[in-house]
């Protein structure tokens, strides 16, 4: 392995609540090179983050570009991992600077490498939208980034294919996320029938909810809905329209809202309960850390439509499965979701496979 210094530029780390700063924290929690230096460049959220970073140097560039390059000049010879999403460096999700801030560390850094890990990429939008030159903006920044990188690593097929027709390039690597949610022990030797667990943001979570309308109702109606614990913020309009349509359910006390709940408690929830719902299709589990959250702690993730052939999602359970599966086989698909999880999503197994990409030939 390289004996470069790391830099991990990011966004706001844990305490803050921040899907890909948790990324970044957890993936360095599990780097192989643990005697390598490492200084986390974040937007905000510094003197928080230090409190919890064991070892590790944090540094506050606010989004501002010579700021940012006066930290990697700092730096000199490192090897730097970007963990992109547009708008997690300016509001708009136009950070039209941050190309040229790489450009110029990339001239000056000539042994070290360069790794962007992209988070997000730009959607479709209609012409007469604003998205739709956001997003051409957002187009034109990765198209630099990745003509900078070493290194392009996302996290879903879609987003693979994406970036290769953005950026010309066709050695787009393929890396799932982990599991946002670590596992401990629970003192709970059986998991509570019929239970259900939800939890994410609150326009996931009603996303998921509406998606699975019916189903609860038929659900309740035969008896196979015992309770559903909601995990997460709320407060907010999502929030509110998921309540709206939980209190039109023959029995809305079945619902526990737990709020924001520490780690620990979502993990012995996950534990406990047979059940989570997702809204995860072949498109998008590979980025979601609450699908692989369900993976690590064999609590089996039902999906609206039917699973596919293909592993993880094929030990996961249709909607429609949920009344007549077997416990023998319910128990199965954990086992062999909980494998899977351990041999290809793994924060250890990511963390070394981006590891081994990083230390690569060096141009």
């Amino acid at each position: 392995m390289s004996d470069l210094p790391i830099a991990i530029i990011t966004t706001r780390l844990p305490p803050a609540m921040c899907g890909v700063g948790a990324h970044s924290a957890l993936l360095r929690k599990s780097w192989p090179m643990t005697s390598t230096s490492v200084e986390f460049l974040v937007v905000d959220g510094a003197a928080e983050a230090r409190l919890v970073c064991e070892g590790d140097r944090v540094t506050q560039f606010d989004g501002d570009a010579a700021r940012l390059a006066l930290a990697l000049e700092r730096l000199g010879e490192t090897d730097l991992i970007l963990h992109y999403a547009a708008r997690a460096y300016q509001r708009w999700g136009c950070p039209v600077w941050l190309p040229g801030v790489l450009s110029g560390w990339k001239r000056k850094s000539r042994t070290g490498r360069l790794l962007v890990f992209v988070h997000e990429v730009p959607g479709e939008a209609r012409f007469t939208s604003r998205h739709f030159w956001l997003g051409k903006v957002d187009a034109w920044i990765l198209r630099r980034l990745a003509s900078i990188a070493d290194i392009v690593v996302t996290n879903t097929e879609a987003h693979r294919r994406k970036l290769e027709g953005i950026s010309g390039r066709n050695d787009i690597h393929l890396v799932p996320v982990g599991s946002n949610i670590e596992l401990v022990s629970s003192a709970s030797a059986t998991r509570a029938r019929r239970e259900f667990v939800l939890f994410g943001l609150p326009f996931g979570r009603w996303q998921t909810l509406r998606l699975f309308d019916p189903h609860i109702r038929h659900w309740q109606a035969t008896g196979q809905f015992a309770k559903l614990h909601i995990i997460g913020p709320d407060g907010d309009e999502f929030s509110r329209e998921a309540d709206r349509l939980i209190n039109s359910w023959s029995d809305a006390s079945a619902v526990v809202r737990h709020g924001v709940l520490p780690a620990t408690e979502v993990s012995r929830l996950l534990q406990s309960a047979q059940f989570a719902l997702t809204n995860v299709t072949r498109e998008t589990w590979s980025k979601s850390g609450a699908f692989m959250a369900c993976a690590v702690h064999g609590c089996v993730p039902v999906i609206s439509g039917r699973p596919p052939a293909e592993a993880p999602l094929s030990y996961a359970l249709a909607a429609g499965e949920v009344e007549a599966i077997s416990d023998a086989e319910l128990t199965r698909r954990a086992h062999a979701l909980r494998a899977w999880y351990a041999g290809n999503a793994d924060w250890p197994v990511v963390a070394a496979n981006l590891a081994a990409l990083l230390k690569g030939d060096r141009r």
